[in-house]
């Protein structure tokens, strides 16, 4: 009987550390993707592409390509002006979003005359999304395809609503991986 309990101790103990293990295992593999939330106006949610082929959709899926365990939101709203994105920042970004990918409703603040405020919004919108925790990251759509004016096949041709084409979304998604994968880190599964 002696034999039986001296190692009892060591037998618990093994026991406790096995199951400590199963439990933390199962915790990391139950944890949630990094939440990525897209905020702006109808380039953001897709109006004229379609929302699988605007730049929120294809940057989750080429960062899932890279093995980020992650999920984009898009809160894109058509015919959104900067004012009213800024507006919005606060009821799309919940607590714990990681990253918030932004693009001004630029074109749609010219069309309604409040192209003067479109600077100032978009650093207000930058603040507001770190004052929530996130990290702020502009999709500024004309420095990676350029103009309108100075690359007209990057736009829809006779869209009057400023509508970048499928490829531009693409180059645009593309071009924002280096910036989000600096922000996630090693946020790998």
């Amino acid at each position: 009987m002696r034999q039986l309990t001296h190692g009892l101790p060591r037998l618990i103990a093994r026991s406790f550390l096995a199951a400590l293990a199963s439990c933390t295992l199962l915790t990391a593999a139950q944890a949630d993707p990094v939440r990525i939330v897209a905020i702006g106006a109808s380039n953001t949610s897709g109006y004229a592409v379609g929302a699988s082929n605007a730049y929120p959709a294809l940057l989750e899926s080429m960062l899932k390509t890279k093995g980020y365990d992650v999920t984009v939101v898009n809160a894109g709203v058509t015919a959104e002006t900067s004012a009213e994105t800024l507006g919005r920042v606060d009821s799309v970004v919940p607590p714990g979003t990681k990253i918030v990918i932004y693009d001004v409703g630029g074109g749609n603040d010219r069309d309604t005359g409040a192209g003067g405020g479109t600077a100032a919004n978009t650093a207000q919108i930058a603040a507001r999304i770190r004052a929530r925790g996130a990290i702020a990251i502009n999709a500024a759509k004309g420095s990676v395809v350029g103009s309108e004016k100075s690359n007209p096949s990057a736009w829809i041709a006779g869209d009057p609503h400023h509508h970048i084409t499928a490829q531009s979304q693409a180059r645009l998604a593309a071009s924002l991986m280096p910036k989000v994968i600096a922000a996630l880190g090693k946020s790998k599964k």
